[in-house]
């Protein structure tokens, strides 16, 4: 029997649905049944108009949410899932709700704060920057910010960098490491916040781009969180005085998650080889980040 393709196994929805998701209300275009492979344990993927989704689990709590449009297939490739090809799906087994509209995603400012759910891009996304590694010194703002860009490029807005210096899609980092350096760090030294995003903006607005990067310099969840549900990822800074064993560096973190007893964690691309790194929040004080 000739093996379905994974696009052919999610259930297209003929009848409307619609779910309050943050701030918006999104109508349902398919879903999809998961198995995990760790635990066995089923899992019902709901795939939006815009190809954004939610992971539930059986009593219908989040697991997983990408805010971002057309993420849905990276999402799903990762080796954790089987997918499964069943029965047409009965929501009331699924969702508990009994609103016109059911919320899955409460709106941060509303204080619910999702916990046991992890929220950002799928690290799919990141692999093509795994080789872009620090090479020696305090380099990590200039890499990190590079990841920063090169994401906005693929993904976000294709005119963010020059054709000469990147073009869409490429893994090679080279031309804009070093055209970044010379903005951010032309003497190589340890940067703070401020001095990432005033070289970013420079090297912007070099370039015929004005728009400016911004900074915080305390703390990182409430700016890095923001931007993460808005489907950016953004910089942190992390400390070897708050625990970091990297010490003092620069990575880029697309994904955030809080577990119910208040412990946060970020997924991040290092720029030391790891592209799906997880580490405590505890560990960042700084953002930088574009709108």
């Amino acid at each position: 029997m000739k093996k379905r393709r994974r696009s052919q196994l999610k259930q297209v929805v003929d009848k409307p649905f619609y779910f309050k998701i943050d701030k918006k209300i999104k109508k349902l275009a398919s879903t999809q049944q998961l198995q995990s492979k760790k635990s066995e344990r089923l899992f019902l993927a709901l795939i939006f108009e815009d190809q954004s989704y939610v992971i539930i689990d059986q009593s219908g709590h989040p697991t997983e949410y990408s805010p971002a449009e057309y993420t849905y297939q990276e999402g799903i490739s990762r080796s954790q899932w089987r997918l499964l090809n069943e029965a047409p799906i009965e929501f009331s087994q699924w969702i508990n709700g009994k609103e016109e509209v059911p919320v899955l995603i409460e709106e941060k400012r509303s204080g619910k704060e999702l916990v046991n759910c992890w929220v950002g891009l799928p690290e799919e996304r990141f692999l093509r920057y795994k080789k872009w590694v620090t090479p020696s010194g305090y380099l990590c703002g200039t890499y990190a910010a590079a990841v920063l860009l090169a994401y906005y490029q693929d993904y976000r807005k294709e005119w963010m960098l020059p054709l000469e210096i990147r073009k869409k899609n490429t893994s090679n980092s080279m031309a804009l490491t070093k055209a970044l350096r010379s903005q951010i760090q032309p003497l190589g030294l340890p940067t703070i916040p401020f001095q990432v995003s005033t070289g970013i903006s420079s090297f912007l607005k070099k370039n015929g781009n004005h728009e400016r990067a911004r900074a915080t310099l305390l703390g990182s969840w409430q700016r890095a969180t923001k931007r993460i549900r808005e489907g950016k990822p953004v910089m942190i800074g992390i400390l070897k005085v708050l625990g970091s064993t990297y010490g003092n560096h620069w990575v880029t973190a697309y994904a955030y998650f809080e577990t119910e007893t208040g412990e946060r964690y970020y997924k991040v691309h290092d720029n030391w080889g790891d592209y799906h790194k997880v580490i405590p929040a505890s560990w960042s004080n700084g953002t930088v980040s574009l709108p």
